[in-house]
């Protein structure tokens, strides 16, 4: 799940709702149709907004991890049905007797691994800005990461992302000028005599110079 969420980027209610039949993991893809809102620790089952509605392509990692969890899942379930402590949810992420996680609880487990790892405090959402970063980084086009994030527009994906990627702008800035084709350029004490070199090593010109040759009417400059 965690694994998902930095590289797919879903918003936590979104990956709260999300249930098996909207996953093929043979197709490499998941659906989201619906998200879980939380207000005072209560749960609502919403459709999201009508640009969020969308079908996110699974990585080939994440769609490993996913389907070694599918089946960590199908243990726990005939563990538990054993016991009729089962809970019949249908949905992705579970705890143990198959109970769907609450909003507030992959928050706070986010905030607590993330306090173990000892790395610098982010917040879970921060994901979803990090999994933004690393497309764009991967030179992904930026309308396809709106569709991915579930923006109503690229304006919003451009304003939000790029900003922060100054490197960006770097990238774009010599991908465009590597277009057109340059000569290549003589290493330093390697390139050809110049000018002034070639002009001293040529024969001697001019009205004082006795010159066997035919004329050819070339005079030099009053």
């Amino acid at each position: 799940m965690w694994h998902a969420f930095i590289f797919r980027g879903p918003r936590r209610g979104e990956m709260c709702a999300l249930s098996w039949p909207e996953v093929s993991l043979t197709g490499s893809w998941f659906r989201i149709s619906a998200q879980i809102v939380e207000i005072a620790y209560r749960q609502y089952d919403e459709a999201p907004k009508q640009d969020s509605v969308r079908t996110v392509t699974l990585d080939s990692q994440t769609n490993t991890l996913w389907a070694r969890w599918r089946v960590t899942q199908a243990s726990e379930h005939e563990q538990w049905s054993g016991e009729r402590a089962w809970v019949e949810s249908n949905r992705v992420w579970t705890h143990e007797d198959g109970e769907p996680l609450h909003p507030y609880w992959i928050s706070r487990r986010f905030n607590r691994l993330v306090e173990l790892s000892g790395l610098p405090p982010i917040r879970l959402h921060d994901t979803r800005h990090l999994s933004a970063t690393l497309a764009l980084l991967g030179k992904a086009d930026i309308k396809v990461v709106q569709e991915r994030l579930g923006h109503s527009s690229r304006q919003i994906t451009s304003d939000t992302y790029t900003s922060v990627l100054p490197q960006l702008m770097t990238a774009e800035a010599e991908s465009t000028i590597a277009v057109v084709p340059r000569s290549r350029k003589q290493d330093p004490g390697q390139g050809e005599p110049s000018k002034l070199e070639d002009q001293g090593d040529a024969p001697e010109s001019g009205p004082d110079v006795d010159d066997d040759g035919p004329d050819e009417g070339i005079r030099a400059a009053a």
